[in-house]
């Protein structure tokens, strides 16, 4: 089973939607805050709190890949289209969370004692909102990871393989 369809098999589909949609509609709010500059202090409660949103999101799609969510009985099985939709969330959520992020760079906040934290918290969870579109995404499309391991397969079997002690 595919990271993807496990992490939909122990969440269920709307609750994992209503987590990225929750997040995302966080990161627009703020985005709108940071581009005008409003109230730091209004500023900073949100970024805080979409850090927080994030973090928590974060630790449950870990803890459905480990298995430490009970599966939910009911939840429809992950269809190639139901992916694609969830890798284009997570897209749109990671590019919000990058102009969140390069937005207040720009406007100096990473200087603000305030926001440093959470900002830097928000960049921080960027890689696993990348990594989770991309996972979705080629999940969404069967017949691509057969051709990789099928590749991979075969440059075995041709003896094309790198010694890892030998990379420098």
């Amino acid at each position: 089973m595919s990271t993807a369809a496990t992490i939909i098999g122990n969440l269920g589909t709307y609750t994992l939607s209503a987590q990225v949609y929750d997040a995302l509609a966080l990161a627009s709010r703020l985005a709108a805050a940071v581009k005008n500059r409003s109230s730091a202090l209004q500023t900073a409660y949100h970024l805080r709190r979409l850090d927080t949103r994030l973090a928590e999101f974060v630790d449950i799609v870990n803890r459905a890949m480990d298995g430490k969510v009970k599966l939910d009985p009911n939840a429809e099985p992950a269809t190639p289209v139901m992916l694609r939709s969830h890798a284009d969330n997570f897209e749109q959520l990671y590019r919000t969370l990058d102009y969140i992020v390069a937005g207040a760079r720009r406007a100096g906040l990473t200087n603000n004692s305030l926001m440093a934290g959470s900002i830097r918290g928000i960049e921080h969870h960027l890689d696993a909102i990348s990594n989770l579109a991309d996972w979705f995404d080629l999940a969404s499309q069967p017949e691509a990871i057969t051709k990789i391991f099928n590749g991979a397969e075969q440059e075995r079997e041709r003896g094309e393989l790198i010694d890892l002690a030998k990379v420098e």
